[in-house]
Order: structure tokens, then C-alpha cells, then sequence
């Protein structure tokens, strides 16, 4: 056996002790213990540890009444302390460690009132640590580990402020720690790990001189306390069972407490199944992901209480079914990443409530439906992936006023209509990719306004769609196959119901170098008009503001925006509306 050096055990290297041990018969001034005889008068030290001693002890030790220290360690004692054990009020330490005693520890333990040590370890004591231990303000070491003690720790431990160390570990010690426990203000070493110790950690024991980082100084493991823990223990793993505590939720075979958890990375560590609906208890989470798993079913609709959560990534999963509408319930999110999943149905309206998004990647799914128009409200949006799945419909002009868009990726979807005339306004895009779609009509030239890589095909991308020529000077040659078997004689590329023109005859006049153009509006409304040359080129900003509903007249006098002369032959005008755009063929004559 390691005996622990303490600060008792300095003490008594200054002690100096005396008793007499006899053989045979006893005199009237002595007694026997053990087959051997002791002086009643001047036995200070009885120490028998290791010695092989059997049975119980013996009442007859009373008699010693001026020892100060007895140790009865590492034998085969056993039975119930005796009474009169008590009656030893001069004792200073006290050792019956490693024996097979039984019973209770008394409430008499109090009247041993000049103790600085105690030792009942590796017993098989039960029962309550009394309360009068509180009355041994000497103590300076209480050893009680190894038995099978029940009860809670009394609150009157915190009456020994001496105390240095205190072991009660692997009983079955019950109850909330006692708030008390923080007044022993000389402790070091605090051991209660392995008992059924439930509750809360009251805050006192940050008071404690202990060093939190060592299992040998402080140790609390396998016990029922519950978070949240004080200060000083919020970096330590504890340990606990915690299936009992309030807020607690099982996620994935552990136990966590739900509100004191900020972020959950369970990226590549082989999960499987559903993501379970508790995940919405986690409403003081900031980052979630769980992606390059084997998650399959459903996003839960639970996922929309985590109103705090700024980052969720579920990609790379087996994910199916719709993007639940509660998405719109995640007030601070910044990233949503759900790609390569299989998800399907529509994207969900409330997108749009995500005014904090910069990055969605919706990529590598089968989303359908159309492109919702509420992302007119991600201001913030930085990145917008939606490639690789079943779009439908037109891009909403709406995108291309998200002045903060870099990357905007459309392609493989199945995306009709024509490219709104406000695609300039996209000033901070350098990747645009919508190839592989069904678009149609002209180009806006105001796309060269845009700061792209137009040769490199990962930056911009137009090819297989239905564009018509002319195409703006930056996309020729890089438009890619084009399907123009419905562009005709370059005609209208989209009609909209909402607020729309037709484009009436264009009369070249043989007198006047001049050609008029009319237009018939349904109602006023914002029109522009370019005239361009064969190759697409802009020769001519005609008109740029509202015109009224009616028939309207717009003349071009043949010069360019220079005021120069232009040669005679054949242009084009490009008449632009906020829903509608048409090609008018010129004819300029000397």
C-alpha cells in the first residue's frame, strides 16, 4: 500500500510518541488488545497496520484514553465500530482503512473534536456521513472512498476550513452538492467521482484553490449532475449521466445539453438514419453541419427553431423530400448548404426571410418549380448556386439586382424566358453560368457592362440555349450552340402579359434622312431604345424613359452617339420594356 503523504503526516513527524507493549499476563495498569498489553497511562501510538489482526475491535480500546494516534490499516478487521471507539477524544488520527468493518459511522465521530486525520476507506461502510462531522474543525484530511455510504454530502462539511483533502469517491453518496463546499478554502484535492451525485454544481466551488485541469486534484466523473456547469469547469469534460437533467437531448446515441451547445460538427463521422427531430432543441446553435454522411428522409421542420444558427451545411448526404418551410424561421443564418442531396419540390418562398444570407448552394438535387422572386431580398447574397437540378421557368429580373452576386450558377436546369435588360446591375459578378437551359430571345448588350472572363467557360457560360443573334460584341464567339429555329426574322423574344408594347412598321422616308419607328403601349411604361449594326454593335442610344399607353413616335435622324453620320444601310432597333423586348429591322437611306 502507498500511503498518501498529507499535511497530518508532517505533523506527526514532529510528534513524539511512546507506548509499551507486554507480553503475558496484563497488570491493572495496562490492557490487552490483541494478545498484547498496553499502558493505559502512557500509550500515545497504537500503530498495528499490516499486522494480520482478525475480528472486531475491541471495546477495552477505550481504556487507552491519552492516545493520539491510532492506525488499524490494511487488516482483516471487521464488524461495527464500538461506541466506546468514540470515547477517544485526544485522538489526532485516525486510520481503520482497508479492513471489512460494517455498519454506520456514528454521529458520536463528533465528540473526536481534536482529529486532523480520518481514514475509513476501502470499508463496507453504509449509511449517512453524519452531520456532526462538521464538529472536527481540526480536520485537515477526510478519507471515506471505497464503501458503499448513501446520502447526500453534508452541508456541514463546510465548517472545516481547515480541510485539505477530502476523498468520498466510489460510494453511492446521493444528493446535490452543498453549496457550503466552496467555505473549504484550504482544500486541494476534492475526489467525488464514481457516486450518484445529481443537481446542479453551485457556483462556490470556483472558490476552491483547486487545479480544475488535473484529475488528481479535482475529479467529479460519473456522477448525475446536470449543466450548466460554473466558470470554472465549462472546458473540463465531466463525464456525467446527464439522461435525467432538464433541457437534455439524446442526439445519436449521446446525451447533450441542449442550451449550453453552440455549434455541432458532425461532418464525415458515418451517421445514418434521419435527422431526428430533437435537433430543434438546439436553439442557441451558431453552426451545424452534418454533411458527407449517409442521412436519408426528411429535413426536419424542427430545424427552423434554431433562430441563432448561422451556418448549416447538409451536403453530401441522402437527403429527400421538400426543403421544409421553416427554413424561413432561421433569422441569422449567413450559409446554407444542401447540396448533393436528393431533395425535390420547390424552393421555398421563405428564402426570401434570410435578409443575412451571403452563400446558398442548392446544387446536385431535383428541385423543381420556379426560381423564387422573394430572393429580391438578399441584399447580402454573395454566392447562389442552383445548378444541376429541374428549374423551371423565367430567371426573375430580381436576381440581377442583387448588387453584391459574385457567382451566379443556373445551368442544367430547365429555365426558360429571356434575360431581364437590368443584367448589368449584377456589378460585382465574375462568374455567370445558364447554360444548358431552354433561354430564349436577345441578349441585352448591356451585358458587356459586366466585369467577366467571357473566353473562359467556367467564369461564363450561355451555351446550349435559344438565344438570337445579334449577339452583343463580348458573348460573339462564345455563345456556344444556340437553338434559334424559333428566332425567325428576328422577332419578338417574349411577350408578357403585364405591361407589354407592339412594335408597329418602321417607315424609312426617301426626302428626309430619317426613319421613324412607332410603338403601341398597353400602358405607360419605362421603354428604352437602341439602335445597333449587323455585327450587334451599339450605334445609338435612341430613348431612355416612360412613354404613355398609345401609339408613340420615335425618329432617328442617322447619327450615332458621337453626332456623327452613320453610313446608309441596315440596323436594327432594339425596343426594350420592363417585360418585353423586340427587334425592329432599319433601313437608313442617303
Amino acid at each position: 500500500m502507498i500511503r498518501l503523504l498529507t499535511k497530518f503526516d508532517l505533523f506527526l513527524g514532529a510528534l513524539i510518541c511512546s507506548y509499551s507493549a507486554l507480553q503475558g499476563q496484563c497488570n491493572e495498569s495496562e490492557v490487552e488488545l490483541w494478545e498484547n498489553c498496553y499502558s493505559i497511562e502512557s500509550t500515545y501510538e497504537l500503530n498495528l497496520s499490516e499486522q494480520g489482526i482478525t475480528g472486531i475491535i475491541p471495546e477495552q480500546i477505550s481504556n487507552l484514553y491519552n492516545l493520539l494516534l491510532l492506525d488499524l490499516s490494511d487488516n482483516n478487521l471487521e464488524g461495527t465500530l464500538p461506541v466506546q471507539l468514540f470515547d477517544l477524544e485526544n485522538l489526532i488520527g485516525l486510520n481503520l482503512s482497508g479492513n471489512e468493518l460494517t455498519g454506520e459511522i456514528s454521529s458520536n465521530i463528533g465528540s473526536l473534536t481534536n482529529l486532523m486525520y480520518l481514514d475509513f476507506s476501502r470499508n463496507n461502510f453504509v449509511g449517512h456521513i453524519p452531520n456532526e462531522i462538521g464538529f472536527l474543525s481540526s480536520l485537515i484530511d477526510l478519507f471515506l472512498f471505497g464503501n458503499q455510504l448513501t446520502g447526500p454530502i453534508p452541508s456541514e462539511i463546510g465548517n472545516l476550513e481547515y480541510l485539505s483533502n477530502l476523498y468520498l469517491n466510489d460510494n453511492q453518496i446521493e444528493g446535490e452538492l452543498p453549496f457550503e463546499l466552496g467555505y473549504c478554502s484550504e482544500l486541494e484535492y476534492l475526489q467525488l467521482q464514481e457516486n450518484q451525485i445529481y443537481g446542479e454544481i453551485p457556483s462556490s466551488i470556483c472558490e476552491l484553490g483547486l487545479d480544475w485541469q488535473s484529475v488528481y486534484s479535482f475529479n467529479i466523473t460519473n456522477n448525475f449532475l446536470c449543466p450548466p456547469y460554473p466558470t470554472c469547469l465549462e472546458e473540463i469534460i465531466l463525464n456525467q449521466n446527464i439522461i435525467s437533467c432538464e433541457g437534455v437531448v439524446s442526439l445519436w446515441d449521446s446525451l447533450y445539453h441542449a442550451d449550453d451547445i453552440t455549434e455541432i460538427n458532425f461532418s464525415n463521422v458515418g451517421l445514418s438514419g434521419n435527422i431526428p427531430p430533437e435537433i430543434g432543441y438546439f436553439t442557441n446553435l451558431h453552426y451545424l453541419d452534418l454533411s458527407n454522411n449517409n442521412l436519408n428522409g426528411p429535413i426536419p421542420e424542427e430545424l427552423g427553431n434554431l433562430n441563432r444558427l448561422k451556418y448549416l451545411n447538409l451536403a453530401f448526404n441522402q437527403l429527400s423530400g421538400n426543403i421544409p418551410n421553416s427554413i424561413g424561421n432561421l433569422s441569422s443564418l449567413e450559409e446554407i448548404r444542401l447540396f448533393q442531396n436528393e431533395l425535390s419540390g420547390s424552393i421555398p418562398q421563405e428564402l426570401g426571410n434570410l435578409i443575412g444570407l451571403t452563400h446558398v448552394n442548392f446544387r446536385n438535387n431535383g428541385l423543381s418549380g420556379f426560381i423564387p422572386t422573394t430572393i429580391e431580398n438578399l441584399d447580402s447574397l454573395e454566392i447562389l448556386y442552383l445548378h444541376n437540378n429541374n428549374l423551371i421557368g423565367p430567371i426573375p429580373p430580381v436576381i440581377f439586382g442583387l448588387t453584391n452576386l459574385k457567382r451566379l450558377f443556373l445551368h442544367n436546369n430547365q429555365l426558360s424566358g429571356s434575360l431581364g435588360t437590368n443584367i448589368d446591375e449584377l456589378i460585382s459578378i465574375d462568374k455567370l453560368r445558364i447554360e444548358y437551359n431552354a433561354i430564349s430571345g436577345v441578349i441585352p448588350e448591356d451585358i458587356c457592362n459586366l466585369d467577366l472572363e467571357w473566353e473562359d467557360s467556367i467564369a461564363f457560360n450561355i451555351s446550349n440555349n435559344m438565344f438570337c443573334k445579334p449577339y452583343p460584341f463580348c458573348v460573339q464567339g462564345v455563345q456556344g450552340n444556340q437553338d434559334t429555329i424559333n428566332c425567325g426574322n428576328l422577332k419578338s423574344i417574349e411577350q408578357k402579359p403585364i405591361a407589354f408594347f407592339t412594335r408597329l412598321k418602321a417607315y424609312p422616308n426617301p426626302f428626309n434622312p430619317h426613319t421613324t419607328i412607332f410603338i403601341e403601349l398597353n400602358r405607360k411604361n419605362a421603354v428604352m431604345v437602341e439602335i445597333v449594326d449587323l455585327l450587334g454593335k451599339k450605334v445609338k442610344l435612341l430613348f431612355n424613359g416612360k412613354l404613355e399607353s398609345g401609339v408613340q413616335l420615335l425618329k432617328w435622324d442617322g447619327r450615332n452617339d458621337y453626332g456623327l453620320k452613320v453610313s446608309p444601310g441596315i440596323y436594327f432597333g432594339i425596343v426594350k420594356s420592363d417585360y418585353s423586348q423586340d427587334i425592329i429591322k432599319l433601313i437608313m437611306l442617303k
